[in-house]
């Protein structure tokens, strides 16, 4: 069986498990290429998976209460990391620390703006430790997720509850949907593109096939107009009229006019026909 595995807070890992009924919440410990670590079981995975891991045992009540440990450990070591910043001139915030069950590696996550040559902190740290020392810069969107906010829905943003992954957010979607750049309303709380508009894309990209294009000729009971806006929720569009007049129909009111080339206009026009 496929285990889907935490690793810290921050990481999960595909484990293979003998079937020995192990399930959902329960902690496992497991090998990685630097040692033991042990996870919470997120849920069980179908076994199309990549496997990155193998099992090892599961967790006793022992290997709980050293988790425990390590995670108070954890807190002590980002505070004392954090005060020996300023020795080395690295602006840098420290987000998590993750110690590895076998102690044999320790791992910092931080946010910072730019790009930061952090290898002397970490052959000093190294060295105090007597451990190996790994440093990961995170996103604006992986420094969102530590914290339980409210998006515009009035719900916990996704990326607090679920989310680990986390997909490109083209700016295309939002012309998909009509939404300006820059726009409050399309932005969450780590300022970059919301999540949103990828789970809503399938939706508008079906829409917007059913829908006759911006600028097309269409009829309708009032007669011909050109189509100015669509709203793909309504199933509506805006028709400017020949005399100036805007109105909103339904779609399924609406027929498409096929307007002759243009070389026939011409010699219609020219009498040439």
């Amino acid at each position: 069986m496929l285990l889907k595995v935490t690793c810290g807070d921050r990481e999960t890992r595909v484990v293979k498990a003998p079937d020995i009924g192990i399930s959902r919440g329960d902690y496992i410990i497991y090998k990685t290429e630097s040692g033991k670590d042990i996870g919470y079981v997120l849920e069980i995975l179908p076994q199309s998976h990549i496997v990155s891991y193998r099992f090892a045992s599961v967790a006793t009540k022992e290997d709980k209460e050293k988790m425990e440990a390590l995670k108070k450990e954890e807190i002590e070591k980002m505070k004392e990391c954090s005060a020996i910043l300023p020795n080395y001139s690295l602006q840098m915030k420290f987000i998590e620390c993750h110690i590895q069950f076998d102690r044999k590696k320790m791992k910092f996550y931080f946010l910072a703006d730019t790009k930061l040559d952090y290898r002397p902190l970490i052959k000093y740290l190294s060295k105090k430790w007597n451990i190996k020392i790994e440093f990961q810069q995170i996103g604006a969107r992986d420094y969102a997720k530590c914290f339980p906010e409210y998006g515009l829905c009035g719900k916990q943003t996704c990326c607090s509850q679920f989310r680990n992954d986390f997909d490109s957010i083209p700016t295309t979607l939002l012309r998909l949907q009509n939404l300006a750049c820059g726009t409050d309303k399309a932005t969450g709380i780590c300022g970059k593109l919301m999540c949103c508009l990828k789970y809503e894309e399938n939706f508008y990209r079906k829409q917007e096939k059913k829908f006759p294009a911006i600028g097309s000729l269409v009829s309708t009971n009032k007669g011909e107009g050109t189509i100015i806006d669509r709203n793909f929720i309504a199933d509506t569009v805006i028709i400017k009229y020949p005399d100036g007049k805007k109105l909103q129909a339904s779609r399924k009111e609406t027929e498409p006019v096929s307007k002759p080339p243009m070389l026939i206009l011409r010699k219609t026009f020219l009498g040439r026909r």
